[in-house]
């Protein structure tokens, strides 16, 4: 009896182990992520919306794409929901992606999710549903990788049951959740490029008090604190501080009420209506730094504003007061901002952002604090003002490029922003009649003109370097003629998702020596973009399980060396030269 027991468990276990052999294909990557549904309230409200979570999780080590991710040739995270009939479901609301940098790019930062998060949908019940529950099934495409290197795009699928309850539990979502669960985006902006990112908010603060708004202050205000110190350097320098704190306290609570209000943001912004919407909001701001007309805060709220109260508190009140008296100048790249944090969702991402802005808009009252008296050498007012407003404006195009650019297609997307570059460099250089009357800075005027459309011409010029090899598709007639002729073979396994094999056709196979070596190669190439039968049989011929993956094959066609992952121009060349 117990010999009958240990044959049918060794039966048990031959047949489950041919299972997992005949299941387990060499060139399919094991399952990076997994997808579950979640309802909030455990069930849905019949007559009324539910909030649906899909729980994505990552396994560690690998990352997928954002849903808007950084490239346009890489496969975006996407999610579909079924519902069964009359149950219908609104758009996901994606989290912002996280900004990683890798080895394979170094100084490049691509938008991707890693670890796990969730997509919260609205699903609604019609209050003529008869059923008691509701099947949903959902469909997650996405494209895993890991620091070196990356699988086949892929789908992960979930499906669950919820129950239907007549009225809304208490406390109940009746709409997409507040937080889609995304990572903290001000925390990923710290590891990766937050300091340079301050410095140019910096640097766009001090832009604006180039404004017609704002310039004409600077000497009023400095002078109005040299008259209060009697010109006594650590008083007025006391008091200018003062003032510019007093900014970066109003601006910083700005941030901080759009970094709380930022899943509002995280799900409209999901919406092509609302992008257009937002886009042309954008375009009527920009026309008013044209002159088209103005945006003036009531007359009331300006002397109130501006009313000159003497000593620490009066600069202080200035200061809190600033971009009230300024709004119509900084008004439209507060809001850019705002939108910015916003879909950020992250708090202290809104403080910091916006309290750069305010210290670039101090900086001048200091510096001009601690030279005592040269406020009367600052240049007047006139033309030139007016041309940098002008400049501002194709800066609020760029915003209105950014929300409209995701709703064209992929060529139109691309050279959008060189356009508009070319449009400014043009327009602010040559056509432009603000500042004309002025010789040196029409020279000046010229320089920036020319220099937008050479960056312009940058921009839009193809960057992909060409590696000057001679590819072949890889195939079996050209591993036999390799073979007949007696010439080692390269074989370089690609796809039109794959970064790091970006990055080496850049880098790795542009490298002279990589080049030189290559001419006693038969270089073939297997691109695996579409998982389609062909070349899923290469990938199980040569077992292979992600891209990049590059494999040496001698004279006689036996593997010498595999290589996975990205490559550089001296790790292939070694690796190339070994081969005999």
């Amino acid at each position: 009896m117990l010999a009958l027991n240990a044959v049918r468990v060794l039966r048990v276990s031959v047949l489950l182990a041919l299972v997992v052999l005949a299941t387990a294909s060499p060139g399919r990557a094991a399952e990076r992520v997994h997808l579950r549904l979640h309802a909030v309230d455990d069930g849905l409200v019949r007559g009324g919306q539910t909030t649906v979570e899909a729980v994505v999780e990552i396994e560690t080590g690998w990352h997928i794409n954002a849903h808007t991710p950084t490239e346009a040739f890489l496969v975006p995270t996407a999610l579909s929901l079924t519902t069964p009939p009359g149950v219908t479901a609104g758009e996901p609301a994606y989290p912002p992606g996280v900004l990683h940098s890798f080895a394979f790019a170094p100084g490049k930062q691509l938008l991707v999710y890693d670890d796990s998060f969730t997509i919260p949908m609205a699903v609604t019940v019609p209050a003529e549903f008869s059923g008691d529950q509701v099947r949903l099934g959902a469909t997650l495409r996405y494209q895993s990788c890991n620091d070196s290197t990356c699988a086949p795009p892929a789908t992960a699928r979930a499906e669950a049951v919820f129950p239907v309850r007549t009225a809304p539990v208490a406390g109940g979502a009746v709409g997409p959740a507040g937080d889609p669960g995304g990572p903290d985006f001000g925390q990923w902006l710290d590891r990766h490029g937050l300091g340079m990112t301050l410095l140019l908010v910096v640097v766009l603060g001090l832009g604006l008090n180039l404004t017609p708004c704002v310039y004409p202050l600077i000497s009023v205000t400095v002078a109005y604190f040299g008259a209060q110190a009697h010109h006594h350097t650590v008083r007025v320098l006391m008091l200018a501080v003062v003032y510019v704190l007093g900014i970066t306290l109003s601006f910083s609570v700005l941030g901080v009420l759009a970094g709380l209000s930022g899943g509002l943001f995280g799900a409209a912004l999901q919406h092509p209506a609302v992008l257009g919407a937002m886009g042309a909001l954008f375009v009527l701001l920009a026309l008013s730094n044209f002159g088209v007309y103005h945006f003036r805060p009531p007359v009331w709220l300006l002397q109130r504003a501006s009313s000159a109260v003497p000593g620490v508190v009066g600069a202080g009140f200035m200061g809190l007061t600033m971009g009230i008296v300024a709004a119509p100048c900084v008004g439209p790249v507060v809001a850019g901002l705002l939108v910015f944090v916003g879909s950020a969702q992250s708090v202290r991402l809104g403080f910091e952002l916006f309290f750069a802005l305010g210290l670039g808009m101090g900086l001048p009252y200091v510096a001009l604090a601690l030279a005592a008296g040269s406020a009367k050498a600052l240049p007047r007012s006139g033309d030139w003002l007016v041309w940098v407003e002008h400049g501002l404006g194709f800066v609020l195009l760029g915003f209105a490029a950014h929300f409209i650019g995701p709703l064209l297609p992929d060529g139109a997307r691309q050279l959008l922003l060189p356009a508009l570059l070319v449009g400014a460099g043009l327009y602010l250089g040559f056509v432009d009649h603000a500042g004309q009357r002025l010789a040196a800075f029409g020279v000046m005027r010229r320089v920036v003109g020319l220099a937008a459309v050479v960056v312009a011409v940058w921009l839009a010029w193809p960057h992909q370097a060409e590696s000057a090899i001679r590819w072949q598709d890889l195939d079996a007639p050209a591993v036999a003629a390799a073979r007949a002729a007696g010439r080692p073979v390269l074989v370089d396994f690609v796809a039109d998702w794959c970064i790091p094999c970006y990055e080496m056709e850049r880098t790795t196979y542009t490298d002279a020596a990589v080049r030189a070596e290559a001419e006693r190669f038969t270089m073939l190439k297997a691109d695996i973009t579409v998982d389609t039968a062909p070349a899923q049989a290469l990938m199980e011929q040569y077992a292979v399980q992600g891209v990049p993956t590059i494999i040496l094959l001698d004279a006689a066609g036996t593997e010498v060396r595999r290589l996975v992952g990205f490559v550089d121009a001296a790790q292939l060349l070694a690796a190339m030269r070994a081969v005999p």
